[in-house]
């Protein structure tokens, strides 16, 4: 929720700049004395829609990005006071002087020195606050490359049929739980409402009990947490965990459900770190030095491999509507077979809590 009220607040904020910007630039150029007053008079009121836009915007990004100390959320903690600064000191004086000026008919060369920064400072907010938002929709996944074309049929894809199964095409591996390979052929459609009969593969079911691939309405929310080390940082988003308790098992010195905080990365080395986030199918751990780039660490071949009584953990096979959660990698993830997940497509341990099995 947080997520979706900072995006829909600094979009508002955005285009409400941009519409002062050039009807601004419009009506000095090409307009009379009059159409610029009226202008004026509206750019002043707007503020009472921008302002609080801006304050929304910035509260809620201060909020999802307070332990947040990768390269983009960095960045986007440097502009965001600097917008703030921009629209405070500079903007909303200028609108108000202008504004008043242009009402009193005197446009003289204080009046259009004053409009020469006011419409540099709205170019400067403008092009910060379009870089804040390549940001986050790059942190969230949204753009970057994470969403692939499945046209080519000799490219390795997974797609979703809504309410139906996912079908991988020319994928190079399917491995069972006992490490048996099975026949992929050119597209294969693997069950993922947990009730075929010939588990992995798809026999319609899912028609006979009215299966929904939609995410439930309380399913995980989504965001990044970082752990802070002194020497790395351990990033975990809970949307796509598994709970594989692959880190718990192999570390348990710094991954231990049992307390709070969970994550400690100094109790471990950060190769050890490495290691173990390597092992975590789903790509819910990311690392990074503290206040560098995060990134994943993707091992193995492509291809799926099933999880006894389990999801299907995907290595290196993109999921053609993309994975669409912040911090996620389009290389590691896992997606739900038993049917049960509130967080679908990605398994959310939901086949453990209820029983689920192959059979």
């Amino acid at each position: 929720m947080t997520t979706r009220i900072h995006a829909i607040a600094g979009g508002v904020g955005f285009l409400m700049i941009l519409l002062f910007w050039t009807s601004t630039a419009i009506s000095e150029l090409f307009a009379s004395h009059e159409t610029i007053a009226a202008v004026k008079a509206m750019i002043l009121r707007g503020m009472f829609i921008l302002i609080p836009a801006m304050v929304i915007a910035g509260g809620s990004g201060t909020v999802m990005g307070k332990s947040r100390t990768d390269a983009k959320a960095l960045a986007k903690k440097k502009r965001m006071p600097l917008i703030a600064l921009n629209g405070l000191l500079i903007l909303l004086p200028s609108a108000w002087f202008l504004a008043g000026k242009a009402a009193a008919g005197e446009f003289d060369t204080v009046f259009y020195t004053v409009q020469a920064i006011e419409l540099v400072a709205g170019a400067a907010n403008l092009t910060m606050m379009g870089l804040n938002i390549r940001d986050g929709l790059t942190m969230t996944g949204r753009i970057g490359g994470s969403k692939v074309s499945s046209e080519d049929p000799q490219q390795p894809v997974i797609e979703e049929r809504p309410s139906g199964p996912l079908v991988a095409k020319s994928i190079p591996r399917l491995t069972s739980s006992a490490g048996e390979n099975l026949e992929t052929r050119s597209a294969v459609a693997l069950c993922r409402c947990g009730q075929s009969k010939k588990k992995p593969y798809c026999d319609g079911s899912h028609n006979d009990i009215g299966f929904s691939s939609n995410p439930s309405p309380n399913r995980t929310s989504d965001g990044v947490k970082v752990f802070g080390g002194e020497q790395i940082d351990v990033h975990y988003n809970r949307l796509l965990c598994s709970h594989a308790r692959e880190c718990g098992t192999r570390l348990k010195a710094v991954f231990d459900t049992g307390r709070d905080p969970w994550i400690i990365p100094d109790n471990a080395s950060p190769g050890q770190i490495r290691d173990v986030v390597e092992m975590c199918p789903s790509g819910a751990l990311s690392i990074s030095e503290p206040g560098g780039q995060t990134r994943h660490i993707v091992g193995g071949k492509p291809g799926i491999t099933i999880e006894s009584n389990g999801p299907y953990r995907i290595t290196k096979i993109p999921l053609a509507s993309g994975v669409r959660a912040e911090g996620a990698s389009p290389a590691k993830y896992v997606l739900c077979r038993c049917g049960a997940s509130k967080n679908k497509p990605f398994c959310d341990g939901s086949h453990s809590d209820i029983g689920w099995t192959d059979q």
